[in-house]
Order: C-alpha cells, then sequence, then structure tokens
C-alpha cells in the first residue's frame, strides 16, 4: 500500500514554479514585513490553532537561481505516444482549426517517431489560432501522455487573475497579453504552457532572460497567529505542540509573552515551526544540495518536518514509503498540526504529500526541481495544481506515532 513514486513531485523548469529572490535574515525580515503590510489581508476560521491572517504575496527566482535552467527551444513540440497518434488526430480535426492546419501538423514529412513516440510540432500560428475549449481538450489530451512536461505541469496563476500576477513585475504589455490569450482552464485554475511561443515574443536576448525570470512568480502566503489578552493560551500551546507537549518549553514564552505585549497583535506562524521548516521556508534548494544524487521533493520534506536535521536516505521513495508504513497511522479529518497528507491516486501511489498546519493551510515542497522552494499554500489550491478538483487523486491524512522521527 501507498508506494510512493513521486513522479509529479520531479517537476521540470517552469512548471508550477514558486521561488523566492530573498534570504532569511535582515533583508528577508523586512521585505516580509513590507509586504504584509501592504498587502490585502484575510482571516482563517477560528479553531484550535487560534485564528490566522492570511496575506498573499507574489515570489520571484533571483538571477543566481534561474540562470541554471536553460530555456526550452522556441519550437512547440507535441510528444504523442504512436498508439495513441490516430486518437490524437481525430481530437485535433475535430478542432475549429483550418483543414490545412492539421493536414500540415500531421504530414507524414514532418511528423519525427523515435522510441514509441510521434513528435509534432505545431506552428506559432496554429497554437495561437487555437479557442479557448480547443486547447483546454488538446492541453488536457497532451497532459495524458505522461511526455509533455509544459501542458502536465503548466504554470498555474491561483489568484484567476493574469493581470493581479503581472502588476508590478514590469512584463511587456505585448507579453502580457500573449500569456492572457493562450492561457486555458484546468479544471478549476487558470494555467499556461505555451513558454515557447512566448518566448518567441521576445525582441532581444536581454528580455527573453528578463521574460525567463518573470515566469517564475508564483503566489503564496504569510500566516500570522492573532494573539492578545482574550486568546485561549493553552489551547492555542497545545495545538501547536501538536497535543503532545512537542517543543513547548520553546513555544510557550514566544506565545506568551506576544499575546502580552501592548500593540502586537500578531506572531509569524514561521516561528512556530520546527527547526528546519522554518531554516527553509520561503527558500529553494541551495548549493550544499547539489551533491546529493536527487534534491529534496515533497516526501524528503515531509519525513524531515519534525527533525532536526535532515534525513536524506528520504530521498529514495522506497525508504520513505516504509517510513509511512512503520511510522504512522491513517488519520480522518480533522487533521492537526503536522499530519502529513498524501495525494493518492486510485491504484494507492501517492503522487505528492505536504503537511498540515492549520485550517486550510499546508507547508509544501511542490518537486525535487531546484527552481522550487518550500512554501506555504492553501490546500484547495495545492488540490487544483495536482487535478484533485479533476477527480485524479484524493487525500489521505497520517500521523507520526510518536510526533517525530528523530533529534
Amino acid at each position: 500500500m501507498l508506494p510512493i513514486p513521486c513522479w509529479l513531485c520531479r517537476r521540470p523548469f517552469l512548471v508550477g514554479l514558486s521561488l523566492l529572490p530573498l534570504i532569511l535574515g535582515s533583508n528577508f525580515q523586512s521585505a516580509h514585513s513590507e509586504t504584509a503590510a501592504t498587502a490585502p489581508a484575510f482571516d482563517s476560521k477560528s479553531g484550535p490553532w487560534g485564528r490566522l491572517r492570511h496575506y498573499y504575496f507574489y515570489l520571484e527566482a533571483p538571477d543566481s537561481v534561474v540562470d541554471r535552467v536553460p530555456l526550452p527551444d522556441t519550437q512547440p513540440r507535441w510528444r504523442i505516444p504512436e498508439t495513441e497518434l490516430a486518437d490524437f488526430q481525430e481530437i485535433v480535426r475535430r478542432s475549429s482549426l483550418p483543414v490545412e492546419a492539421t493536414d500540415a501538423l500531421f504530414d507524414p514529412r514532418q511528423v519525427i517517431r523515435n522510441q514509441g513516440n510521434a513528435h509534432l510540432f505545431p506552428s506559432h500560428r496554429l497554437i495561437e489560432a487555437l479557442s479557448d475549449k480547443d486547447r483546454q481538450q488538446i492541453y488536457e489530451r497532451l497532459a495524458s501522455y505522461h511526455l509533455n512536461a509544459l501542458y502536465e505541469f503548466p504554470i498555474f496563476f491561483l489568484s484567476g487573475s493574469i493581470d493581479e500576477w503581472a502588476k508590478g513585475s514590469g512584463i511587456r504589455g505585448e507579453v502580457v497579453d500573449t500569456i492572457r490569450t493562450l492561457s486555458y482552464r484546468r479544471g478549476n485554475t487558470l494555467a499556461f504552457s505555451d513558454i515557447p511561443t512566448l518566448i518567441s515574443k521576445a525582441t532581444s536576448d536581454s528580455e527573453v532572460q528578463f521574460i525567463k525570470k518573470k515566469l517564475t512568480r508564483t503566489r503564496t502566503l504569510i500566516a500570522r497567529l492573532e494573539l492578545n489578552s482574550q486568546t485561549d493560551i493553552p489551547a492555542v500551546l497545545n495545538y501547536w505542540s501538536t497535543g503532545l507537549n512537542l517543543r513547548r518549553k520553546e513555544l510557550e514564552p514566544l506565545i506568551t509573552t506576544t499575546a502580552a505585549l501592548p500593540g502586537i497583535q500578531f506572531l509569524d506562524i514561521l516561528h512556530l515551526l520546527p527547526a528546519l521548516p522554518r531554516k527553509l521556508l520561503y527558500t529553494f534548494p541551495g548549493d550544499e544540495f547539489l551533491t546529493h544524487s536527487r534534491l529534496p521533493d515533497c516526501h524528503w520534506t515531509t519525513l524531515n518536518f519534525f527533525n532536526y536535521s535532515a534525513q536524506d536516505y528520504y530521498l529514495d521513495t522506497r525508504l520513505a514509503a516504509s517510513s509511512i508504513l512503520e511510522n504512522f497511522v491513517p488519520v480522518k479529518p480533522p487533521y492537526r498540526f503536522g499530519d502529513v497528507l498524501m495525494f493518492v491516486d486510485d491504484k494507492d501511489n501517492a503522487f505528492h504529500s505536504c503537511i498540515y498546519l492549520a485550517d486550510d493551510l499546508v507547508y509544501s515542497k511542490n518537486g525535487s526541481n531546484p527552481l522550487v522552494p518550500w512554501v506555504l499554500i492553501e490546500l484547495k489550491d495545492l488540490g487544483q495544481m495536482y487535478n484533485l478538483d479533476l477527480g485524479q487523486g484524493v487525500i489521505h491524512g497520517f500521523r507520526h506515532k510518536s510526533g517525530r522521527l528523530s533529534d
């Protein structure tokens, strides 16, 4: 039960990326505070965790990280299993595309066949001619083959607004218009896959690099715990120490002092996390991870949540699965701080995992790619990124028997 291939977690470049150009320290703290002070806030439901106030903000990769990974070719490519080519051709022919466009796409002289797959090369004109309905249907089929990374793992606009995503980014209006025109619905989420066509709109090499950087913009959030004289301090302490008094000696003076200080109403939940996630949150894998055979993924992240020092053998998916089976017990909602949430398909494969924090908030690393950081995200948004809203998986909860794996 629960084999963990994590094929969704090994995400390629520019696929649902969430990056932060800040590091922990004074620069991080000042930018963190400024963002929270200016962004619109919304409150969570009250619960045993207390009351949280959230602030959305957008993360963007620094040049030093973006430069490590090349952009894809400007020529779009669709990879189709040869056994599926006839069916895919029928889907395209039923679209509103002109007959001459589809004939050119499937011209045997233009199709490259290699190792059981057919490679099609749609023109930018064809890409731009797709209707919203046709784009959604064709890209959904391309994603299902697990051969087309940009379609299986698109860039998501979780707010549903291209303009909100682009606000303050400095992206040229024509480029934003292209993103808006070529975006499509994937389930309940707005997505974008046509990076090659977008790059072709650049007017210079410097703009190519600029677009490359800006495509890493992804929405995440800051969460702060409300603390004052009316707060039920024992209940809040019990929740954030997992009901097992885990780290209570560290948390109690922090929470009680904050609640007692006049003029201070909120405590960033960054300070309530264990040492390792507190260090990693809002960062991306640094140079210290480059010597590993694999970079940290979602399962490494969840299984190391309570560990002071990371256990790198959790990079082995077989051992990660074994740890879940041996050390955790299944739990049903309502979940508790520190519970592991596994996204499981109909074959009991766990294709993603994250850590439940409170209300609808989770801690997650959405892939092993070095361009993907550790973030806070709403569970509903994460579910849409991993197709739960399309019925392609369910969530199973697990709780560690003793609260942590090692010291």
